[in-house]
């Protein structure tokens, strides 16, 4: 889904707008959801309301990107350092001044963190060949490596590793590496930092610095635009674009094949080519017409050819079988007459009734010659003859049905024979089939034997004449049909043509009102966008202005395409005019940093540290207090690391109470370099404290409640470093460290926990105190020096700065 922040930007501007159909506003919407939202939006009338809902549905509380911190930077045989020089940091929140002069080492280690996340050097990216040439240190450059420890929330220690092959190679000739703690080492792309890196950058070189406004305007517009998300803007502008081409490309596809076919149809003398090219030049054409011309070829031939071509006639063997039917039947019946003659039925009734006399009245004179007798012997000759009479009688029966049935048989053989076509219709052979018909189909219907002889003889005839004007007519056909044939596979492409352009008419009108409204909403969108940044990068800049007299006013995304730049109005004296040309270079790079530290400092950067190296180079005094307080404000929840050669940043540090630690760097003869920690918070706090403890100006009474107070400070400052960069260090979550340590809210507790034991692990701290006295003493001036105060000052600072030694050596 796209970012739902721009999402409901755009939702609300589209809501707002009354002008804008509802259809539309899904139409807009859809262009920031998931790919397959807008084809299925614009594909039926009425959008599912699976997606209307999926649409509309806010979407959850995006979870806060697991943080990463900055445990070490460790470099050997690289550039300005030889021997293995390793820069470790806590793996927290907190401000680092990294100090050393020119030439003394540190940009080694700010371009080693850079070259080990990005895998380039931006000092060398847009220069010449000779910039990269000489990367190996000249006195220790074997081997070259370069390690940068890692704390992942989450994940606990992660190490980032570039090595180089021995020998004369090529800088880019490097190895990357990442190896997470129990693993094996594995390609950098495991951390998912591709794009953070891009639009979230948390390191920025002096070089990098100056090319911010000094670069081609639309670079800088484009890191603006992918830092807001607003690369979302231009995919789903890209999208709707190409929606709305695809859908005009089906009405210029069906534009041309008609000019293509216009002139087909033309020419053509079919009369189906007449009717085509009506159809087609209409504004809503009849695609159901056109296409019947496409698939009816054969229903539109002339109707004798198309009765020609699909005459039939029984089969030779089943006329034959009928017609020896025909022949066995009438000899079966010619027998069974021979068999029963006229007086059969006679006899037959006459004997029944005699049998039925005898039955009523027995023996009797025969009443018919009164010469015999009816009697028993007489009953069974009757009844005998009885049987004989009858069985004749059904035989005949049976044979003259069976004579019927095979008459019937052929005779509807013969009927169901269709009559040629009553037109001739140009056919030559149709005379020849009509005199065969009439021949054959005049049937002897008094004569069974002569009726089969008549068919059997007149068949071969007719299938000669049949056969010939199937043939003629389905020549005919065939050669109309072959005419047209190229013509219907224009019209059936023409028909596709039409029927995409007809589907995607409805979308079209859609996705054309959203593509415009779209394109008119676009600047406001992209500018309501540029806002929060905007204000941001206003405030740092009036931290960081002090004595200009230029205001920033507006930033603005300006332009698009090739002419796409970011506007930067700046108002000198309540005057308006263009931010760039009126500021001189401090203040250049003083709005560099404002523009550079909210985007390295958003919510979704995955990175909890801030790297700069030499920021404030043209920076007049007055600047760099502000530039410290902006530092020291993003050191609240960022771990803030800052290289510089100018000493008037740690002075500033040194002046104020900033919590920062400073590091010096120092360079000896063959690229020895080493590090050491001028001061931090705790060094810082017991410094003053003795300091205090010194001045016989100050009052005893506030030397006992000062020097208290300030060895809390340092001895609670301990603690929170050593808890936090081990807990910060195994990947725990930055939130669940802090609940811990507010939770443990006495002295003692706290112990426990730079210890590395639960926080009521009283055994652990016992045995930590037991171990030095000066752990005991440290803590009684730390716990109850407070409220009741110090006596013995020096000797108090003395044990509480070797408490606070022993803790941070752990």
């Amino acid at each position: 889904m796209a970012d739902e922040q721009l999402r409901d930007y755009v939702l609300q501007r589209a809501d707002d707008d009354e002008g804008l159909s509802e259809h539309a506003r899904l139409v807009v919407l859809a262009t920031f959801g998931e790919p397959g939202d807008l084809a299925e939006v614009l594909s039926a009338d009425a959008t599912p309301q699976r997606v209307v809902d999926a649409l509309n549905a806010p979407e959850p509380e995006p979870e806060t990107p697991v943080g990463a911190y900055l445990t070490s930077i460790a470099v050997q045989g690289f550039r300005g350092i030889g021997a293995h020089l390793e820069l470790p940091l806590h793996p927290g929140p907190g401000l680092v001044i990294v100090a050393g002069r020119n030439g003394s080492g540190k940009s080694t280690l700010a371009e080693g963190l850079e070259l080990a996340l990005t895998g380039v050097n931006s000092r060398w990216a847009h220069k010449g060949k000779v910039w990269s040439q000489v990367w190996r240190n000249l006195h220790a450059g074997d081997p070259a490596t370069i390690r940068v420890g890692l704390a992942e929330q989450g994940r606990g220690a992660t190490v980032v590793g570039v090595d180089w092959p021995p020998g004369d190679v090529a800088v880019t000739d490097l190895r990357r590496w990442v190896q997470r703690a129990g693993r094996k080492q594995d390609d950098p792309a495991v951390l998912g930092w591709s794009n953070a890196l891009a639009m979230y950058r948390p390191m920025l070189s002096y070089d990098e610095l100056g090319g911010i406004l000094d670069g081609a305007p639309s670079e800088f517009y484009d890191q603006l635009y992918k830092l807001l998300g607003l690369e979302q803007l231009t995919v789903a502008m890209a999208r709707l674009d190409a929606e709305v081409k695809a859908l005009r490309e089906p009405s210029a596809v069906l534009k041309k094949s008609r000019d293509a076919l216009r002139p087909i149809l033309q020419a053509h003398d079919d009369e189906r080519a007449a009717t085509a090219l009506a159809l087609i030049g209409t504004t809503t054409p009849d695609l159901g017409a056109v296409a019947a011309l496409i698939t009816d070829g054969g229903a539109t031939a002339p109707g004798a050819w198309r009765q020609a071509a699909t005459l039939t006639m029984p089969e030779a063997d089943e006329v034959e079988q009928a017609a020896a039917a025909l022949r066995t039947a009438g000899a079966a019946q010619a027998d069974a007459e021979r068999t029963a003659d006229a007086l059969a039925a006679d006899r037959v009734q006459f004997l029944e009734t005699s049998l039925e006399f005898h039955d009523r009245h027995g023996t009797q004179p025969c009443p018919v010659c009164a010469e015999g007798t009816l009697d028993d012997a007489w009953v069974v000759r009757a009844r005998a003859a009885l049987a004989a009479e009858q069985e004749a009688a059904s035989s005949l029966r049976v044979a003259r049905s069976a004579t019927h049935r095979a008459r019937q048989t052929l005779v509807a053989l013969v009927r169901g024979v269709p009559a040629p076509p009553a037109e001739d219709a140009d056919l030559t052979t149709i005379a020849a089939a009509r005199l065969a018909y009439a021949s054959f189909s005049a049937l002897p219907l008094d004569d069974d034997g002569a009726l089969a002889d008549h068919v059997v003889a007149g068949l071969p005839a007719l299938r000669m004449a049949y056969d010939a004007l199937r043939e003629e007519a389905a020549g005919r056909i065939d050669v109309r049909d072959d005419a047209w044939h190229p013509v219907a596979v224009d019209l059936a492409a023409w028909v596709k043509h039409a029927e995409a352009s007809a589907a995607a008419a409805p979308k079209l009108k859609i996705a054309t009102e959203a593509q415009k409204w779209l394109q008119d909403n676009a600047a406001t969108l992209r500018n309501e966008r540029l806002a929060p940044l905007a204000d941001e990068a206003r405030e740092i800049w009036a931290a960081l202005r002090q004595e200009s007299n230029v205001d920033l006013a507006a930033i603005r995304l300006a332009g698009q395409k090739t002419s796409r730049r970011v506007e930067l109005r700046a108002g000198v004296d309540g005057a308006d005019t263009e931010a760039l040309g009126v500021m001189s270079q401090g203040e250049l790079q003083a709005l560099a940093l404002a523009v550079f530290i909210p985007r390295a400092t958003s919510d979704e950067s995955p990175f909890r540290f801030v790297v700069l190296d030499d920021p404030i180079q043209a920076m007049d005094p007055s600047k760099i207090e502000g530039f410290l307080s902006v530092l020291v404000g993003l050191a609240a929840d960022r771990q803030v690391v800052v290289f510089t050669h100018d000493d008037r940043l740690p002075a500033a540090v040194r002046r104020s109470s900033a919590p920062a630690r400073i590091i010096d760097v120092t360079r000896s003869i063959n690229s020895v370099v080493s590090v050491h920690d001028s001061l931090n918070p705790a060094t810082r706090a017991l410094d003053d404290a003795y300091r205090i403890a010194r001045d016989d100006a100050v009052p005893d009474e506030v030397k006992r409640r000062a020097v208290g107070v300030l060895c809390r400070e340092a001895f609670e400052a301990t603690l929170w470093d050593v808890y936090a960069s081990r807990g910060f260090g195994r990947g725990v979550a930055t939130a669940d460290v802090e609940d811990a340590w507010e939770a443990a809210t006495t002295i003692r507790t706290r112990i426990a926990l730079a210890l590395g034991a639960d926080a009521n692990d009283v055994g652990a701290v016992d045995t930590w105190l037991d171990r030095r006295t000066a752990h005991r003493i440290a803590l009684a001036v730390v716990n109850k020096g407070v409220h009741q105060g110090v006596h013995d000052f020096v000797e108090a600072i003395r044990n509480v700065r070797a408490a606070v030694g022993d803790l941070g050596r752990r």
